[in-house]
């Protein structure tokens, strides 16, 4: 039980490290946006404001889309193997007690000393 346990959890934690980074990632990629939105508020003539600032703000949206879009399936899928390993595990956990229930249980047919 104790050598299993291990690689039912091996890989599992990789896809809530993956929604994590990709929920920064796109909020990173948002900041950059506004902030290029902002900029080019602040600096542009007013013949290209509108256009530079719809750009950023396009920037912003695709960038925040771009991560949810990543991190809602992989925290999703990473609850769904959670929930699956856990059950494993308990599942484990009860029939490695049971065996060695009945092993001390039937002690003299398998001939083992009590101590």
């Amino acid at each position: 039980a104790m050598s299993e346990v291990p690689k039912i959890e091996k890989s599992i934690g990789f896809l809530a490290v993956i929604g994590n980074v990709a929920t920064l990632t796109g909020l990173l990629g948002t900041i950059t946006g506004l902030i290029a939105s902002f900029a080019a508020v602040a600096n542009a003539d007013p013949a290209t404001k509108a256009a530079k600032l719809t750009a950023g703000i396009s920037e912003a949206m695709n960038c925040t889309a771009f991560g949810l879009i990543v991190a809602v399936p992989a925290v999703v899928i990473y609850s769904i193997l959670q929930n699956r390993a856990q059950h494993l595990i308990d599942d484990i956990n009860e029939i490695s007690i049971r065996t060695f229930n009945f092993i001390l249980a039937n002690r003299e047919r398998f001939g083992i000393e009590k101590e």
